[in-house]
């Protein structure tokens, strides 16, 4: 079933239909409904816990102890010790919540892909990089029009927000991608997260717990709410002092060119970017030609080889979803097989949106069958015109870095059970530390002599550009982190309420309002996410863990540090004991 299922919402993330988004709604809460008949079961429990009982007189080597622990943890956080009434009420909650999820993502990606913004006169594409102008061109012309097409994902947008001159259209995107959600027609997700919101308070209660972070938060590294709160709260007020400065510094440029506008929330990226070239002198069309796909992905298998030894070979003939998927087996360093990795980097309207790491299957080792894993990395980068290369951000460069870290972490994984393979085996607030490790990777001159080489001359990136785009690395932060934060407090207010505070919310957008107004968010600067598109927290893993970047950052620069200052990038030690502890 896990096998089955694995390559179901695999395939329904990238490559979805009506057919699959149907079945979707059925079959993720019947999963649910026949785990919690597992996990709630009393014969099965009593079972589990007279080896839980009995743990330490077992011989039990450091992974089965703890093996045995977290499955007896498992029956235990699932309800196993309620009683029948509320255990009842607990399998209620839990497969309308995965019905609930299920169809919040569906309508998010039904509105991204939905909207064109659909431009006739080139005048209007002013400022725009030839690239994602050719990117668009080639969109209009898949969907029979005339004049270009810019959807909604993440890199067309901010592409866009960033470079577009037209004030209006830059206006009109951005109302776009803020109403995703919330549009009242029938994909409209606001009174879908309240109830999820409302049901999840709800089960926290039955369970023992005052609050829903209250729950989720207790097997985490941050272990309360208090404490994500107190650690966003030291770095909310720095990034909203920072980012005030920043925004005084666009006033000026605005007052420069003779405007009277104050910069509104669709400004704040083009006038960002501005602001970047005037400090840095660095100016995205001349960075981008360094930075071509197929390059930056050998520049993250370098990386890979030079740290852990390990290679990674083109594999042909092997089933694929898509026709643009890229598969490779990857050889650890003695040789012995580590896994197969499974590139999808290109975005389509059949596809969710963002980036992520997936499996179709773990790894695992049991009585010496010695499964390996098949791991898959997902972006989202716009398919270029027939002919050019694909160009990507430095943002877009950093993405694949950081998936590539995750991919890692489920490729190197070695466990006898599958509970602990990659990042499976860690908590919510750890899981980013591989990955963001490896962002700061793409930045390092040795490594971007290797993989920044323009994508018509072959030239090695010059070593002035490099050093600008180091120099500019702490650029708009204050902005950044101000609507990162945001986002992670939204998080946490949605889900630390009890459940007559739950109760009480009736109206979605009123309540995420109220909530960042009492924080001091600047209007200029909008919440990472709003509520009705954050599929994070109510279609993903990360409800009451979003703050599990901010955490893992930490993690990532002492461990980046660490090699820094031992003066090898690559120091082999390190290296070793990375790979072995971590990865």
């Amino acid at each position: 079933l896990e096998k089955v299922m694995n390559v179901f919402g695999n395939v329904s993330n990238t490559d979805t239909n009506d057919t699959l988004q149907e079945l979707e709604v059925v079959f993720w809460p019947r999963l649910t409904q026949e785990n919690d008949a597992i996990l709630m079961d009393a014969a099965i429990f009593e079972r589990v816990d007279a080896v839980y009982r009995e743990r330490e007189n077992l011989g039990l080597d450091p992974q089965q102890l703890r093996l045995v622990e977290l499955t007896h943890r498992d029956f235990v956080r699932r309800g196993a010790l309620l009683d029948d009434e509320a255990k009842a009420r607990v399998k209620e909650i839990n497969a309308r919540i995965s019905e609930l999820s299920t169809v919040f993502g569906q309508n998010l990606l039904k509105q991204t892909k939905s909207f064109e913004l659909h431009v006739t006169d080139e005048a209007d594409l002013a400022g725009l990089p030839s690239s994602m102008m050719g990117s668009a061109r080639a969109k209009a012309e898949s969907k029979e029009l005339e004049g270009w097409v810019f959807g909604l994902d993440r890199g067309t947008y901010e592409g866009f927000m960033t470079f577009a001159d037209n004030r209006e259209l830059r206006k009109e995107l951005n109302a776009a991608y803020r109403a995703r959600g919330a549009q009242g027609d029938d994909q409209d997700n606001r009174d879908i997260l309240t109830e999820v919101a409302k049901l999840r308070a709800e089960r926290a209660q039955l369970m023992g717990y005052p609050n829903h972070a209250a729950y989720v938060l207790e097997t985490n590294m941050a272990k309360t709410p208090e404490k994500v709160e107190s650690f966003l709260g030291e770095v909310w007020e720095p990034g909203l002092a920072k980012a005030q400065e920043e925004l005084a510094e666009m006033q000026q440029i605005v007052q420069e060119e003779g405007h009277d506008f104050i910069i509104e929330q669709h400004d704040w990226w083009y006038y960002a970017e501005k602001l970047r070239q005037k400090k840095y002198a660095l100016n995205e069309d001349e960075v981008k030609p360094y930075f071509e796909l197929g390059n930056v992905r050998d520049g993250a298998f370098y990386v890979a080889n030079r740290l852990f030894g390990v290679t990674f070979e083109p594999l042909e003939g092997v089933p694929v979803w898509n026709e643009v998927v890229q598969p490779y087996k990857v050889l650890d360093d003695d040789g012995s097989l580590l896994g197969v990795f499974m590139l999808d980097y290109y975005a389509r309207d059949s596809k969710r949106g963002g980036a992520w790491m997936s499996t179709y299957r773990d790894a695992s080792n049991i009585d010496g069958e010695n499964i390996r894993p098949i791991v898959t990395n997902n972006l989202n980068v716009a398919i270029p015109a027939e002919g050019e290369p694909t160009l990507l951000s430095y943002d877009q460069v950093e993405t694949l870095f950081h998936e590539f870290g995750h991919g890692l972490h489920g490729l190197l994984t070695q466990v006898p059970y599958s509970r602990f393979s990659g990042t499976s085996g860690t908590p919510r607030d750890f899981i980013e530390f591989p990955s963001q490790f490896m962002e700061h990777y793409a930045s390092q001159p040795e490594v971007l002599a290797v993989y920044a080489r323009h994508a018509e001359t072959g030239e090695v990136i010059p070593q002035q550009l490099v050093d600008k785009i180091i120099a500019a690395g702490t650029h708009n932060q204050g902005f950044a982190t101000t609507e990162y934060i945001a986002a992670s407090k939204l998080d946490m207010s949605w889900h630390t309420m009890a459940p007559s505070e739950a109760a009480a919310v009736e109206d979605a957008t009123r309540f995420e309002d109220e909530v960042l107004a009492a924080y001091g968010k600047p209007g200029e600067i909008e919440s990472r996410y709003r509520s009705p598109y954050f599929s994070h927290i109510f279609a993903g893993g990360y409800s009451s863990g979003y703050y599990a970047y901010l955490w893992s950052e930490i993690l990532d620069a002492d461990g980046f540090t660490a090699f820094k200052e031992s003066g090898d990038i690559f120091d082999p030690e390190l290296a070793a004991r990375l790979k072995k502890n971590v990865y």
